[in-house]
């Protein structure tokens, strides 16, 4: 009877600690990096089957972001598996250097000498996701604005003083800084209001305003570009992390159906144990 008792409780400390151990990695998921002078990140959440989504994020990708940025933890002939995508199509359209082979990584095609023209290597973006958050891409590739002071003429509230040019410029536009006028907020939390009953204001500047006609994009399709675009960034930072997510249902639902279980075993060899 001792063994059994053990045993579950060996079991019960097991499977708590693998659900602590889940919901801990979701939080930690869940979690990006601070959003700067931007404020609290643009919430994102990811559609790894929206495969839709992800094909025009790996065109977006290979067509504006991998002339600098490779993907050298990824292999062309995996991503267009994954994004079903047949691999004639995918070679003929997305892949301009006809020596490239299916098993080949994405190392992409920038020189050693792009240190010394942006200051800085540009960097591999196979896990940013990983360690930077899908919010924070998602915030960061719309916060860009015209700065007349930095090399490029732009600058980020997400990440100040990047080294970055803004390559979606003429899709987007001219986004500038602005300062608007904003209600002052009372103790109450209601606006303050004069004798006369008007609103009080306070200018508060940081806020983005596209010129508008600057850019071929509305804001809505914009906006939708740069989701695709981080969505496929999430995909290839763990591209089994769909398939992941769901099998990790099944074991979750398997460890709760077997600790009740345990639970209704123990509670019967404990009868027989008290005879």
């Amino acid at each position: 009877m001792i063994f059994y008792k053990v045993k579950f409780n060996i079991i019960s400390k097991l499977t708590y600690l693998f659900l602590l151990i889940f919901f801990m990695n979701i939080v930690a998921s869940a979690e990006g990096g601070p959003c700067k002078d931007y404020g609290e990140c643009d919430e994102f959440k990811y559609s790894l089957n929206d495969i839709e989504s992800l094909q025009r994020g790996a065109s977006t990708y290979i067509n504006y972001c991998y002339g600098c940025h490779s993907l050298k933890y990824s292999r062309w002939g995996r991503v267009a598996k994954d994004l079903e995508i047949p691999e004639d199509i995918f070679f003929e359209n997305l892949v301009f250097d006809k020596t490239i082979k299916p098993g080949d990584l994405m190392t992409g095609a920038m020189p050693e000498a792009s240190a010394t023209w942006f200051g800085v290597e540009p960097p591999d973006l196979t896990l940013v996701s990983r360690y930077k958050g899908d919010d924070w891409i998602y915030s960061y590739l719309r916060a860009y604005y015209e700065d007349s002071s930095k090399q490029y003429g732009v600058n980020n509230l997400v990440y100040p003083g990047t080294a970055m040019p803004n390559v979606l410029m003429s899709l987007q536009g001219n986004q500038r800084l602005i300062c608007k006028d904003i209600p002052i907020i009372a103790y109450n939390g209601g606006e303050k209001r004069d004798d006369q009953g008007n609103t009080l204001t306070t200018q508060k500047c940081g806020f983005l305003e596209v010129e508008e006609g600057t850019g071929s994009m509305t804001k809505e399709e914009f906006d939708t570009l740069i989701y695709d675009l981080t969505n496929f960034l999430v995909y290839v930072g763990e591209p089994i992390k769909a398939t992941r997510e769901r099998i990790g249902w099944y074991v979750v639902f398997y460890f709760l159906i077997f600790t009740a279980l345990s639970s209704l075993l123990y509670r019967e060899y404990k009868k027989d144990y008290k005879k």
